[in-house]
């Protein structure tokens, strides 16, 4: 199960989806009108992938076209502000499962 599926019943969750200004790019544009993604998720530039780095998440020894490119990160964080789950990954073709996810939403107030 895909991990916007897993979620589609929440109601009141926000995702923000940060990305480096060099993963913009047609493809990318197509993926995200075409997925629907608009409706549910906010997307943040991060021009200078300064949130990255304040983030510890840039890729060390990046490729030229990774330059400012995240590591995946999810980060869930209550409305209090309080991160309530925090999920790193080095490869991007895994992805976080949605259990953890569920689960920490579930205990949330």
């Amino acid at each position: 199960m895909e991990l916007r599926q897993a979620l589609e019943g929440v109601d009141d969750l926000v995702i923000l989806y940060v990305m480096a200004e060099g993963q913009i790019n047609d493809k990318t544009r197509r993926f995200v009108e075409e997925a629907g993604l608009r409706k549910r998720v906010r997307f943040l530039v991060d021009a200078d992938s300064r949130v990255i780095q304040s983030y510890g998440l840039l890729l060390a020894d990046p490729e030229p076209m990774e330059a400012g490119v995240p590591h995946p990160a999810t980060y869930l964080i209550d409305r209090e502000g309080r991160v309530r789950l925090v999920d790193v990954r080095e490869d991007f073709h895994i992805w976080l499962d949605p259990a953890p996810l569920r689960e920490a939403l579930a205990s949330m107030p």
